[in-house]
């Protein structure tokens, strides 16, 4: 596979991970982890596989304030290294408001770290960073 198609294929990993979390598909979230993969997020730090219940339950409590959330991500920038590659984009989530339209949640960045395996591109670790205001 040529970088470009890593590439395309790390993209598609992402938009597949938002389309899962955003659609109520936990285990198809899961599946965008490696077998030993981690998610480090606003919610907690779980592995993605065997924490899984636990981070179904911390995503509808913070779904109980926010509904229909939705995750936006721009800017992918990704670096390939054989069997490895970092990623990095900016992430804009957002909710509908009881009136019918939409607002901010949060908005911030992920890191990640991506593994080949069996064929695909998986995330190893997933780490959020949440944009915060000076003080």
């Amino acid at each position: 596979m040529s970088h470009d198609q890593d590439k395309t294929a790390i993209a598609e990993l992402i938009a597949r991970y938002n389309f899962a979390i955003d659609h109520d598909d936990y285990q198809g979230w899961a599946d965008c982890f490696a077998p030993d993969g981690v998610f480090d997020g606003v919610i907690g730090k779980f592995d993605a596989h065997r924490e899984l219940d636990r981070f179904t339950t911390e995503v509808k409590r913070l779904a109980a304030d926010n509904p229909k959330l939705r995750h936006y991500v721009t800017s992918i920038l990704t670096e390939v290294d054989g069997e490895t590659a970092r990623s990095k984009c900016f992430l804009l989530l957002t909710s509908t408001t009881k009136e019918g339209g939409s607002r901010v949640v949060m908005a911030g960045e992920y890191e990640d770290q991506l593994v080949r395996h069996g064929g695909r591109w998986l995330f190893s670790y997933r780490k959020v960073h949440i944009d915060a205001a000076a003080a």
